[in-house]
Formats: C-alpha cells, sequence, structure tokens
C-alpha cells in the first residue's frame, strides 16, 4: 500500500457540526486532525446555496441552545457576527420552557460551518469508502488510493454510511454494535427553493404545516439569508418517503403549487434538493462510542446525542473527550 499523502494525529470524516466541533476541540488541546468529506462545502445539513442571486437556506433552518455547553458556544458566535436570533417560540421538547430563541447563521447557516472550518485543515468532494488498520495506524481510503493516515479516527457519517463504510474495511463491528446501528433510521425531506418576485408576507418568517404534503415554509429574506425574494419550501417526512423515486421536477411543481396560494409573492423559479437523511427517527443519549472491534476508532453525529445541530455539538465534545482519552 503506497503512502498517504498527508497524515495527522487524528482522521476526521465528516465536516458537519459533528466533525468540525470534535476538530476544533482537539486543536485546542494541541492534536492535529484532518477533516474529510465527499460535498462540497463544510456544513452538511447546515446548508446555503445561491441561485440566480437568491440565497436559500435549504436544509437546516434554525436552532436552539438548551445546553450549557451549546449556549455558551452559540454566545461565542453570536458575538462573532456569525449568529444572531430570529424568532422566539415556545420549546418543543423541553417542559416548562415557554419561549426560547431560534438561532440562524448571519448570511446563511452555512456560515456557521464556515466559521468553524476556519484555521481546521478540510479537504472537500473526497468519499472515503474503505478504512485499513495498520498497527498503531489508521489509513482512510477513497478506492484504491490512500488519503490520510492517522492515529485515531472519528467517524460522523448518517448511519446507513457508516454501516456500508464499516462494511468495506478491515474489520467488522460485534453483532451488538450492528444492532445498535441497525435500528436507527432516518426521515427524508423534500426541499423546494423558490424564487418570488416580491416579499413571501409570511407572518414571522415562517410557517409551519400550511398544508398536507408541506411541513414548514422559511422565508429566506426575512430571515437575513437573501436579499432576493426566496422561501424554502419543506415536505413532510411522509410525502417525500412516499415519493423518492419519483422524478425531481415532479415533486418539486407540486410542492410549490401547494404553497403558491399562501405567499404573497409569485413563484417564478424553483429547484429541488432530496435530503435522504434528514432527520434519524432513533436517537441515542450515549455523546459518541468506541468502535469495540478496532482501535482508537470513534462513532460520532447527531444521532448519538439527540439530532440536531445541538445534538450534532454535544456528539462533537463527546468524541473529542474519547479520542483524548485513548491518548
Amino acid at each position: 500500500m503506497s503512502e498517504p499523502a498527508d497524515s495527522a494525529d487524528v482522521i476526521v470524516v465528516g465536516a458537519g457540526m459533528a466533525g468540525l466541533t470534535a476538530a476544533r476541540e482537539l486543536k485546542q488541546a494541541g492534536v492535529s486532525t484532518l477533516i474529510v468529506d465527499k460535498g462540497r462545502a463544510p456544513g452538511g445539513r447546515m446548508a446555503t446555496r445561491t441561485i440566480n442571486g437568491a440565497r436559500f437556506d435549504h436544509g437546516a433552518q434554525h436552532f436552539s441552545a438548551r445546553s450549557a455547553e451549546f449556549r455558551s458556544k452559540a454566545a461565542e458566535l453570536q458575538d462573532a457576527g456569525v449568529v444572531r436570533s430570529w424568532y422566539e417560540a415556545d420549546s418543543r421538547t423541553t417542559p416548562g420552557l415557554r419561549r426560547e430563541p431560534r438561532l440562524v447563521g448571519v448570511g446563511g447557516m452555512r456560515r456557521i460551518p464556515e466559521h468553524l472550518a476556519d484555521g481546521l485543515d478540510v479537504r472537500m468532494s473526497i468519499t472515503i469508502d474503505r478504512l485499513h488498520w495498520d498497527g498503531s495506524e489508521i489509513i482512510a481510503l477513497a478506492g484504491n488510493t490512500p488519503i490520510a493516515r492517522g492515529s485515531a479516527i472519528i467517524l460522523t457519517l448518517p448511519v446507513p454510511q457508516l454501516i456500508n463504510l464499516l462494511g468495506a474495511s478491515d474489520t467488522q463491528p460485534s453483532t451488538a454494535t450492528r444492532d445498535h446501528l441497525g435500528a436507527v433510521s432516518y426521515n427524508p425531506s423534500f426541499a423546494v427553493m423558490a424564487t418570488l418576485d416580491a416579499p413571501g408576507g409570511l407572518q414571522d418568517g415562517h410557517l409551519a404545516g400550511p398544508t398536507q404534503d408541506v411541513a414548514w415554509i422559511a422565508d429566506n429574506q426575512h430571515k437575513g439569508t437573501s436579499e432576493l425574494p426566496a422561501v424554502t419550501i419543506h415536505s413532510t417526512a411522509d410525502y417525500a418517503a412516499a415519493h423518492l423515486d419519483a422524478d425531481r421536477d415532479q415533486w418539486t411543481d407540486h410542492l410549490a403549487n401547494q404553497v403558491a396560494p399562501i405567499l404573497e409573492g409569485r413563484i417564478i423559479d424553483a429547484v429541488g434538493h432530496r435530503w435522504m437523511y434528514a432527520e434519524p427517527r432513533t436517537t441515542f443519549d450515549s455523546g459518541a462510542i468506541a468502535l469495540d472491534s478496532a482501535p482508537r476508532t470513534v462513532l460520532a453525529g447527531e444521532v448519538f446525542a439527540g439530532a440536531k445541530v445541538e445534538g450534532a455539538f454535544l456528539s462533537g465534545l463527546a468524541a473529542a473527550g474519547a479520542v483524548l482519552e485513548m491518548q
């Protein structure tokens, strides 16, 4: 096996919130990392896209901060001008908490992972599809090409992709771990990015459950993501699951037509995006777990810490802590 071009103390697969958080924590502890991700930009579902001058948050629309650790990080990001409060709403997950702010990235949700990635070694558009444990080192490969070498690795992929990666690698998880991971399933979602000829006119810039097939509408102009009128339409999980194999234009037009009567501005263009792993149906409270069949290998991501942006952050903290304990 030829030598990979680059090495670090720890390889991180996945440049979403979990992977970036873990890498930043390790860097503060003096541990070098190399982050590899198959996407074109860091952030995963904290995604922002520009189409004909309009900007869309087409994945995660906002987030809340409930734990002390994440409240501290959110405050830090607000002080840095990266995060701001969009609106306040009753908590859906914390009994007794009547109102809490919904936070967004200034200029788009992707601004947050871009800020977190600053100063880190992040390599995009690389798909790791096999791992090789070679004595004291771990090698991450794309096909037969070694990409990175490290003494430990953190894997933050969605669980189906994680299972595929481990299945193609040298060592397999134990039956207990396979059963643990195999119990995880995800809700899919369709996102439609619709440009308007005038402001959307949604009260407070958002609307939940307006039609049978639409779960949420977010006004990107209202939240400050786009200078031009633009809304993101998110389908329900049921609709997406029932139409995963349908032509993209078909469900894009269907969802756009459903919300058109609700909007003040007229839809002049609509582009669809399919999220296969929009939301895990099952989550764990372990934070992160060490793989039982391979040394210095940590599994992390939102599914291990209660989902959503905060869950991914907390899992990243846990993953970094697990690696540091292995040193």
